[in-house]
């Protein structure tokens, strides 16, 4: 009822900049759907869907302030303002989905995929070593060095993710 009811019997006032400019202000029913598909994007930015979500509730709040005060506007605006709560509702899912999404962002150390990963990259700086004319004495060389930075840094880097 919340989304059908942005435009309903009663007729919306239009202002006067709006049929100069012939601006085409957004349904309920795109903005509704545009949260809906963000919602589906795993990597969605939390900061534009709480902007749309605040559209949507300043549009029905602009709505309620321009019904009149007739029996048929009352009821219309009583089922507007129903329509806040769930959207307060999805603002509030959106933040806290966004802080458990960024709790799930860290990095286990000590697990297997790591290791492939590291093992991965340390292996193509080898080859690319190799590639690159260096000879044994040079990649020990070069290795060693990069063995002795990686123990100096890795506990500032393991602090550094688990933030």
């Amino acid at each position: 009822m919340c989304a059908e009811n942005f435009g309903t019997s009663v007729p919306q006032t239009q202002h006067e900049s709006d049929s100069e400019e012939k601006i085409q202000r957004p349904t309920a029913s795109t903005v509704l759907d545009l949260i809906q598909t963000k919602l589906e994007d795993p990597k969605f930015d939390a900061y534009e869907l709480m902007r749309l979500v605040t559209y949507v509730i300043a549009t029905l709040a602009m709505r309620i302030l321009r019904l009149g005060f007739t029996a048929e506007e009352s009821y219309i605006r009583r089922h507007l303002a129903k329509c806040v709560a769930p959207l307060r509702a999805l603002g509030r899912s959106i933040i806290d989905t966004d802080k458990l999404r960024e709790r799930a962002d860290v990095i286990f150390w000590d697990g297997e995929k790591i290791k492939l990963v590291s093992d991965a990259i340390v292996g193509w700086f080898i080859e690319a070593m190799r590639q690159a004319g260096l000879g044994e004495f040079e990649r020990g060389m070069v290795m060693r060095n990069y063995r002795d930075l990686a123990a100096q840094n890795e506990p500032q880097l393991r602090r550094q993710t688990e933030r």
